[in-house]
């Protein structure tokens, strides 16, 4: 059946039989303008959200489609206008086939029920991942009652909507292994990852446990590497956002090395944006000043950027050979 056909056939105006043939029309369209066209010109923000400007055009067929898919506002609604015609069908019929069998009017609201999110936050992400709409109904609940049943989060899912595309069993299964290794939080990229990637992640969280060992507080570790006070390290993470998500065990790396290189924990207690640095650059930057001469070495030096540290070295390298010159001159 020819798409236009099908559309013209499937979407009928309600409620407007006691209207002329040009009284419906208009009716109609008013209608459809109202909820979708008025919304994008009248909403800024509503506009710049769903890339949808009004030199796109209204299309009376597109928004006759969305006016049936049982939206209950124009924010839920305008993102699916982006979406093909094709696409916007087969939701149709989804939706239709879903409210036969008493699952609901929209899987939109029963997935942002479930989740727990604004229905308007979900249609953002939902129209980007519109096989929501070719799963089974069944498919999609039990998905759900494992991920929720397991304590997975509901920005979790939203923010990774590709977990539903896993059957209830194999999510099960791999949060149950997560779980087992005493991993506290769960997210949907535990399920889609490769077994590598997530024995990497199970390996490095237990090394995080064992280093941390009763505390479970990365700055409480810090706090009692350094032999300063919880507090101090709270304000070292205001001024470097970066140690608020630093990994504990690549801080117990670096602190390891920096000690062994003969800097005192005071030092670094008071210079620790060495922390953030890459251990790698750092080494390779000790190595360089050693080789220059230079035996107490200033931590933020090694903190600087490739030119600045590149600059202070060459004034080193400058400053030895005037002391050379002067020597042989002597």
């Amino acid at each position: 059946m020819a798409l236009k056909s099908f559309v013209s056939m499937i979407l009928k105006p309600m409620n407007l039989s006691s209207f002329s043939p040009k009284l419906r029309y208009l009716s109609f369209k008013a209608q459809c303008y109202n909820f979708v066209s008025l919304a994008l010109h009248s909403n800024r923000k509503l506009l710049n959200k769903s890339n949808i400007g009004p030199e796109t055009g209204f299309d009376e067929s597109k928004a006759k489609l969305i006016l049936s898919l049982n939206f209950k506002s124009a924010e839920d609604a305008l993102p699916f206008y982006k979406l093909p015609m094709k696409t916007l069908i087969h939701i149709y019929q989804t939706n239709k086939n879903d409210e036969a069998k008493g699952f609901c009017i929209n899987r939109l609201y029963y997935i942002s029920s479930r989740i727990k999110v604004p229905s308007e936050v979900l249609s953002e992400k939902l129209v980007k991942r519109s096989f929501v709409y070719s799963l089974s109904f069944e498919w999609i609940k039990r998905a759900l009652d494992v991920l929720l049943e397991m304590g997975v989060s509901g920005e979790g899912i939203l923010r990774d909507l590709w977990v539903l595309k896993y059957h209830h069993e194999t999510i099960r299964n791999r949060l149950q292994i997560v779980k087992n290794n005493g991993v506290e939080i769960l997210h949907p990229w535990m399920v889609r990852c490769s077994e590598e990637i997530l024995n990497r992640f199970l390996s490095i969280s237990q090394e995080t446990k064992d280093i941390l060992g009763e505390t479970k507080s990365t700055k409480i570790y810090l706090a009692n590497r350094l032999n300063t006070s919880v507090e101090a390290i709270e304000t070292m993470c205001m001024r470097m956002p970066a140690l608020k998500t630093i990994r504990v065990t690549k801080v117990k790396k670096f602190l390891d090395f920096l000690i062994n290189e003969g800097f005192p924990v005071e030092d670094i207690a008071n210079k620790p944006r060495v922390l953030s640095a890459s251990q790698k650059t750092v080494e390779e930057r000790i190595e360089k000043l050693r080789k220059l001469g230079i035996s107490q070495i200033n931590l933020n030096v090694l903190c600087r950027s490739k030119k600045g540290f590149k600059r202070y070295c060459d004034s080193i390298q400058s400053i030895k050979e005037n002391e050379n010159d002067g020597l042989s001159s002597v």
